[in-house]
């Protein structure tokens, strides 16, 4: 394990998804409503920095190769657990669950925007 939590996870992939476009400021106030548990996302940041897996040009965030490769090994074992979890659960009943889930959130005033 890498000791990665949820939160160095959302910014990986929002740094991957559009490098150069986050700011540590705008990609914590993007993230800040999901979190629940008090994250010191600066800490995230310098972990993630001294790890060798982004880098800032100009306050831009960007992911390195070091970084998208640990981001891919990431995704390697979400993925297994993901087909763990999603096994004899057939796809339709999984979106149906999660609309469901979603609509509950709204009607109860909640974001169910995730990151």
């Amino acid at each position: 394990m890498e000791g990665l939590t949820q939160p160095h996870w959302w910014i990986l992939n929002h740094v991957a998804g559009a490098p150069e476009q986050w700011t540590r400021i705008s990609l914590t106030a993007k993230l800040s409503p999901f979190d629940r548990q008090d994250t010191d996302f600066e800490a995230v940041y310098a972990d993630l920095a001294s790890r060798g897996w982004i880098a800032e040009t100009g306050g831009r965030l960007t992911l390195t190769e070091a970084g998208e490769e640990g981001r891919q090994r990431a995704t390697a074992r979400n993925l297994k657990v993901h087909e763990q979890m999603h096994n004899g659960v057939e796809t339709a009943d999984y979106v149906t669950t999660l609309n469901v889930l979603r609509r509950m959130i709204a009607n109860l005033g909640g974001n169910s925007d995730l990151p």
